[in-house]
This record gives C-alpha cells, sequence and structure tokens, in this order.
C-alpha cells in the first residue's frame, strides 16, 4: 500500500467527514449546551477533512494559495476541539475563536509564501506551532481543569498529547530539510507521523469526546434526578438519602448534628392574593436566601410546597440557634420587599432540633423538628423554636 503524505490526508478527509456527519446525527438527542459541543466538534472534522482534501489535491493553478487555504482549514477545524471541551462544561468561549485562529494562519502563510522562497518550510513552521499551542490547551482543559474528569478525557488528554509532540518532531524537520515545491506534498518520515496521527486521532479522538459528551449527559440525569426543578436545591427523596448518611456518621463518630426545617408563613394567602405564579417567586427567592447563607458542607433541601429542611452536621443547639435566627431574619430582610406592592408580609418560621442521644433514626430527628416548626408557627410565625432535648434518662442510686 502507498502510505505516502498524500494518500493518508485522502483517507483523513474521508474519516473527518464521516466522523463529522456522525456526530452531527448523534448530537440531536442531547441537551443544548451538550449538543453545541458535539456540533462545534463535528464542524471541526468537517474543516479539518476540508483542509486534507485541499492539501492533497493542491496540484496546479495558485499553490500559494491552495497551502495557505490547506493550512488555515486545518488550524481552525483543530481550534474547535478547544471551543467544543469548553463548551461542554458551560464555560465562556471566544467570540469566532476558530475563525480567528484559522485566518491567522491561513493569511500568515499566504504571506510567507510571497514574501520569501516558494517552498513549505516556513508554512510547516508556522502551523506546527499554532498546532502545538493549541493541542496544548486542549490537553490542559481536559488533563488540568475539566471537573469531574474520567478515562475518555485522560484518553483524549494523552492523545492531544502524543500528536503535540509529533508537531513539535515537525519543527524540527522543517528547520533541516531542503525546499519542497508547493505544487508537491512533503513525504518526510516526520511528515507521515503527523498524518497517520491525525487520522488515528480523527478516528478515536471521536469515540472519546462522544463518550465524554455522554458523561456530561449522565451527570445531568443525575442532577435532574436528585434536584428539585424550581429551586435547584435537592428534591426531597434526595435530601433524606443525605441526611440519612450524615445522621449515621453523626452516629457514628459522636459528632453533633442539626436539623431545620423552614416553612413559609401563610404561603395558601400569598398564592390567593397574588397568584401561583407569584408564590413560585417566593419559594425560589426564600431557597437562594437560605442557600447564600450556609456554609459549604450543610445541605438544604425542598420537602414539598413552601417547605424546606436544612442539615447542618458538626452544628450543635447554639450553632444551630444561631443558623436558624440568621436564616429567619434573612428571609424576613431579603424575601418580604417582594411583597411590598401587594401588601403581602413575607416571613419563615423555623423549628429545629440538635441530634442527642434519644434519636435512634433520623425520622426521630425530623418528627422532633417537624414537632418545633408548628410550636414556632403556633407562637405567632416569623421566630425559631428548637425541641427540647431529651438526653439519656438519669442514672438513680
Amino acid at each position: 500500500m502507498n502510505l505516502d503524505t498524500a494518500f493518508i490526508a485522502q483517507m483523513t478527509t474521508i474519516i473527518a467527514f464521516a466522523v463529522g456527519v456522525s456526530v452531527l446525527l448523534a448530537s440531536m438527542k442531547y441537551p443544548s449546551y451538550i449538543r453545541r459541543s458535539l456540533l462545534s466538534f463535528a464542524y471541526g472534522k468537517f474543516l479539518v477533512g476540508a483542509g486534507f482534501l485541499v492539501a492533497a489535491t493542491r496540484g496546479g493553478m495558485m499553490p500559494e494559495l491552495m497551502a495557505a487555504l490547506a493550512n488555515g482549514l486545518a488550524i481552525a477545524g483543530l481550534s474547535l476541539n478547544y471551543v467544543c471541551a469548553r463548551q461542554v462544561q458551560e464555560k465562556a468561549v471566544p467570540r469566532h475563536f476558530a475563525l480567528a485562529c484559522g485566518t491567522a494562519v491561513g493569511v500568515g502563510a499566504f504571506l510567507l509564501l510571497l514574501g520569501g522562497p516558494s517552498d513549505l518550510s516556513r508554512v510547516r513552521l508556522l502551523s506546527s506551532v499554532a498546532a502545538i499551542l493549541l493541542l496544548l490547551l486542549i490537553a490542559a482543559e481536559l488533563l488540568l481543569f475539566y471537573r469531574g474528569r474520567g478515562v475518555a478525557h485522560y484518553l483524549s488528554g494523552g492523545m492531544t498529547l502524543v500528536v503535540a509532540g509529533a508537531f513539535i518532531a515537525r519543527i524540527g524537520a522543517a528547520l533541516g530539510q531542503p525546499a519542497v515545491p508547493l505544487d508537491q506534498m512533503v513525504n518526510d518520515g516526520t511528515e507521515r507521523l503527523v498524518f497517520i496521527l491525525a487520522f488515528l486521532s480523527t478516528a478515536a479522538g471521536a469515540i472519546n469526546f462522544v463518550l465524554l459528551a455522554s458523561d456530561e449527559f449522565n451527570k445531568e440525569l443525575t442532577k435532574l434526578a436528585h434536584t428539585d426543578g424550581l429551586t435547584g436545591v435537592l428534591n426531597r427523596r434526595r435530601f433524606f438519602e443525605v441526611a440519612e448518611t450524615e445522621f449515621q456518621r453523626a452516629r457514628r463518630h459522636d459528632r453533633p448534628l442539626t436539623l431545620l426545617i423552614i416553612d413559609i408563613d401563610r404561603f395558601k394567602t400569598i398564592n390567593d392574593q397574588a397568584g401561583h405564579p407569584f408564590g413560585d417567586r417566593v419559594i425560589q427567592a426564600v431557597a437562594d436566601c437560605c442557600a447564600r447563607q450556609l456554609r459549604p458542607g450543610d445541605t438544604i433541601g425542598r420537602l414539598g410546597g413552601e417547605e424546606f429542611a436544612i442539615l447542618l452536621p458538626d452544628a450543635g443547639p447554639d450553632v444551630g440557634w444561631d443558623v436558624a435566627e440568621r436564616l429567619r431574619a434573612a428571609i424576613e430582610r431579603e424575601v418580604t420587599p417582594l411583597g411590598d406592592g401587594l401588601g403581602l408580609r413575607i416571613t419563615g418560621s423555623v423549628g429545629g432540633v440538635a441530634m442527642d442521644a434519644s434519636h435512634g433514626t433520623f425520622s426521630d430527628l425530623f418528627a422532633q423538628s417537624d414537632a418545633a416548626l408548628y410550636m414556632a408557627k403556633n407562637d405567632g410565625r416569623n421566630r425559631v423554636r428548637f425541641a427540647e432535648p431529651v438526653g439519656p434518662l438519669p442514672v438513680t442510686a
């Protein structure tokens, strides 16, 4: 088989277009931010394929323009790999990043060819430096900055570094090679290695990136299963799962634990007077207000309707009371203004309990906190009440 660079470029073109079409079709089933990332990946493959196609067929008229176009298209396609690696994480991407990279390399290559000897050495240098910088950006994004990295991230990042190494070798070859006519492709061993790696990374990289996108999709499904759709805090089921784990850990290590239950006062009146959409705004505002007041290790969940629960690990009754009072005051201060124009006063009542020896299960803790909440309601609302600790029975002589 004739494994010269022209043949490898033709095969890479076919694979790149096939991969682009496949990823384009696969992107339809994903959420919008993952779909955008996959579309960038697919368009990148189309550009890479077009670049290799131009490179393989550039003999004839205007070789300077064709050589510059081939390099510009390939670099623009490679830069879209960086774009998609950021988009899948919902990170900001510089506007027209791929267009700027491809144009800079294409125009730079064209000017080099017009302003000096008509050979490809300096063009190889320019495109190799650009490729190395982009590949290092992609590798850093996948291997260093990506949260929740998995096997697909390490495989893609490792492959990216291997290709970057080949481009470094390409720079050395470009510095030492004799002039190559523009209407021919460079066909030394280093160039063939770079082209073969481009071929392999186009095929294998697509598999890795689809796995990466699927991993993000699974994270999204897990998030949807665990969080409340209106407020973004944990839903009731997930909160109880987390709370049960924390309860058992606190008992095992003899650590303090406090549970708070917060209820929005007279919420039925709010819905009746202002409507359910306004009631939803109030629920969201209370959830946001409470979340801002909590420590990183604390857990908040929506129990249903206008009721929330907050778990405070390593917090005894004194700390728990302080947090509860801070939450109550924050709701009164930050959320009440929502109802000013409607004649509504929005407040919250808080019931709490600190774990002691009388709590055999988390259900015991929850029942006492719920009872404390009713005490707060019965005592006039917009206040904090804690269940009295029962503790172990005293030992009599």
